[in-house]
């Protein structure tokens, strides 16, 4: 329990380190989007290939260029965070779909009797094709809104506090709501810990942390055409969203060990295991943080 509660505290302080200087000089997220993708990307591809699974490299890595490009060419070009969005939807989901169809077609060696998947049929490759993509799209799709959002729409920084760190707030409201009441599993097979009384209590305390952040901070600073009620309603919302898809993302990394029989991503974190151990759940929160500003930009104003 020390050694986590020491290796939390360093990973806690790296992260806001170098979130703040984004804060002054916005392109400075990739300092932490880069990084972040890049580890993350090789531990999956690493427990993936722990499975059995044989994700395309090479196709991954030009996934996570055409994101890198977007953000580039949307800063140069000076586009909104819708346009840019749009585009990297479109980039992103074409190539992913066309991803699918080129791992078996790249791997034409492999095919063996289509009788006998198991032996190196068109069915493994095409698996192997869904999860290339499904790597681009876990990593690179949400590192992009993070950097997009900051990026690209006026205080897009404080919206993002809310998709980078809700996860870790729902997670602490989550783990004190199940210690204290937590009596009846949710997921018993995939998380044996969790419950139910801890799922609502991260879902209730995420949606008052993210509404009073809201209310107090981003209300002040957009200042939408709706009342402060309006605008807290959606934030609570929101809020509970966050909460939801953190723990989404939380039980979707656990499946995907648990499938491969694996313990942790990695072990760049005593005690915490790797990058995807730690960002498993924000992967899912950004995108949340990225729809929140594009909400209250088109719908509140």
């Amino acid at each position: 329990m020390r050694q986590r509660v020491i290796t939390g505290t360093i990973f806690a302080i790296a992260v806001i380190g170098l979130y703040v200087p984004s804060l002054f000089v916005p392109d400075l997220i990739l300092l932490l989007a880069v990084p972040v993708g890049v580890i993350g990307t090789h531990e999956l591809i690493k427990a993936f290939r722990a499975g059995g699974f044989k994700p395309c490299v090479p196709l991954i890595i030009a996934g996570e260029v055409i994101g890198i490009a977007n953000y580039v060419a949307s800063r140069i070009l000076s586009l909104d965070l819708q346009t840019s969005m749009a585009f990297l939807m479109l980039l992103m989901l074409s190539f992913c779909l066309a991803s699918v169809i080129l791992v078996p077609v790249i791997r034409q060696e492999e095919f063996g009797d289509p009788a006998n998947d198991d032996k190196g049929g068109v069915g493994n490759t095409f698996v192997d094709g869904a999860i290339t993509a499904g790597v681009i799209l876990y990593v690179t799709f949400p590192l992009c809104c993070l950097a997009g959002t900051i990026g690209l729409a006026p205080n897009g920084w404080f919206y993002m506090v809310l998709g980078l760190f809700s996860s870790w707030i729902s997670d602490v409201t989550a783990y004190f709501a199940g210690v204290t009441l937590g009596r009846h599993k949710i997921v018993p097979h995939i998380s044996p810990k969790k419950t139910w009384e801890g799922c609502i209590g991260g879902v209730l305390g995420c949606a008052i942390i993210v509404t009073v952040f809201a209310d107090l901070v981003i209300y002040r600073l957009d200042e939408p055409a709706v009342g402060i009620v309006g605008f807290s309603i959606v934030t609570f919302i929101f809020g509970m969203f966050l909460s939801v898809v953190s723990q989404l993302g939380d039980w979707l990394a656990s499946v995907i060990k648990r499938r491969v029989g694996i313990k942790d991503y990695g072990r760049l974190f005593p005690g915490h295991g790797g990058v995807m151990d730690r960002f498993d759940s924000s992967f899912f929160t950004i995108p949340v943080g990225c729809l929140l500003t594009l909400v209250i930009s088109v719908f509140l104003k």
